[in-house]
């Protein structure tokens, strides 16, 4: 019953969540994907609980349904990270395994030997060898791993190009996405050996795999709601990476001469001394590009060649030294170091300590503590 009533409360939170999208003035394509997601797991759960009402000639389609639900996560992950749009092509293109693997178990059914279903497990109605199913049920944990995996390598990507474009990662690295891409590459694969276990041997009872399944599957479904509902404030603030863009600059190669290099890198240093846009906790590539009138890809250019850095350092390493001012000046010996680190453009304690210690090889109370005995 416990089960049952936590598969019902994933149920909820999942048409909650999608009411609460379809309300919005203006949805992002990461919004749609998420909303499709969430009608797959819906229509997953219900399965699971109540898989009689599904006739049985359709049974395999509901069976096969956590291939489309992957299918459909990867399209929220690669639109979350990299903004791709929100398109139909996209969503046929990652249904036809779906389709197709519900049709041949279909067309087995029919014309070789008919396959029924109890507590969602396929069975052969007439004896032949289990050898044969295996087979069959194989892709149910093979096709969402690969697709988890693609998931988990976007998420790599996207947190690897991040410093190229932003100055402050905490809230935008999605680390919490891949640490639910990792748990359910284990949940997929510890999913097949459950029902390997239940059709060959008694040690799971048949009648509770699925159950165990739809409320783990809820769980997993709560956090994802609760941190992408989250997370689209952050992004809806602060912007994502956009693949045109980041396809842009993969692409592009603009030698530079030596003398534009350098008269380019002078001038973005003397922005940043005059104007001091580091102290924008939220600070973009694009941002400053903007102040600068100039391209992002000839910014981002001007650091990575010029300068021979990323954005992330090169704007960080103004924010400490600007810390390192503030430290030294007796008008904000009232002031916690935290505060400083804050007046200073950082948003996220855990950052600041980590950039201080890489900059100067000293925590910042080590520093303050140095400067007092100088004094």
């Amino acid at each position: 019953m416990i089960l049952e009533n936590f598969s019902f409360s994933g149920i909820i939170v999942a048409l909650m969540c999608m009411a609460l999208l379809l309300s919005k003035k203006k949805n992002s394509s990461s919004d749609y994907y998420l909303i499709i997601w969430l009608l797959v797991c819906t229509a997953n759960l219900v399965y699971y609980l109540f898989p009689a009402f599904l006739p049985e000639q359709f049974q395999s389609f509901g069976f096969a349904l956590p291939v489309l639900s992957t299918g459909m996560l990867y399209l929220y992950v690669i639109s979350i990270t990299f903004n791709i749009p929100f398109h139909p092509n996209y969503l046929i293109r990652h249904s036809v395994f779906f389709i197709v693997y519900s049709c041949i178990f279909t067309g087995i059914s029919t014309f070789y030997s008919r396959i029924g279903f109890k507590n969602s497990i396929p069975y052969f109605m007439d004896s032949h060898s289990n050898e044969i199913l295996d087979f069959l049920t194989f892709p149910m944990a093979a096709v969402p791993v690969v697709y988890i995996v693609l998931c988990f390598l976007a998420l790599r990507k996207y947190q690897k190009m991040l410093p190229e474009y932003y100055s402050a990662l905490e809230r935008i690295n999605l680390n919490w996405l891949k640490y639910i891409m990792v748990s359910l590459i284990i949940l997929f694969i510890g999913v097949f050996f459950m029902i390997a276990l239940g059709t060959k041997t008694d040690l799971i009872p048949r009648g509770r795999i699925f159950q165990t399944v739809a409320a783990v599957q809820s769980g997993y479904l709560l956090c994802i709601v609760f941190f992408s509902l989250r997370q689209s404030i952050v992004f809806n603030q602060q912007g994502t990476l956009d693949i045109n863009i980041v396809t842009d600059k993969e692409e592009k190669v603009n030698i530079q001469t030596q003398k534009h290099s350098d008269e380019s890198a002078q001038k973005l240093l003397e922005f940043m001394q005059k104007e001091r846009p580091y102290l924008d906790e939220e600070l973009s590539l694009q941002k400053l590009s903007l102040l600068m009138e100039v391209s992002t890809h000839q910014l981002s250019q001007t650091i990575n060649q010029g300068l021979n850095t990323n954005f992330y350092r090169f704007v960080n390493a103004y924010r400490i030294e600007e810390v390192r001012k503030k430290l030294r000046d007796p008008e904000f010996e009232k002031y916690s170091i935290l505060g400083i680190a804050f007046e200073s453009g950082f948003n996220s304690k855990s950052t600041f300590n980590k950039i201080f210690k890489e900059e100067t090889g000293m925590t910042p109370s080590e520093f303050k503590k140095s400067e007092s005995a100088k004094k």
